[in-house]
């Protein structure tokens, strides 16, 4: 439930910021912006490990050969 919270959170900062008010910011504003661009990223990014936990069973020990 929180994984899935976390990624419409992510979606919806990263839309606003693609077609919302921040297209007019300049300067130091700018910086900002691209701040919350890869912390959005980050928190999507976080979701899905949250939604899809890795365990040690799902990862193989040996490689295929």
């Amino acid at each position: 439930m929180a994984g899935a919270a976390s990624v419409l959170l992510g979606a919806t900062v990263a839309l606003w910021l693609a077609f919302g008010p921040p297209q007019d910011w300049e300067g130091g504003m700018r910086w900002l912006r691209h701040g919350l661009a890869l912390g959005s990223l980050g928190v999507i990014v976080l979701a899905a490990r949250l939604i899809f936990p890795a365990t040690r069973e799902d990862t193989a020990d040996t490689a295929p050969g």
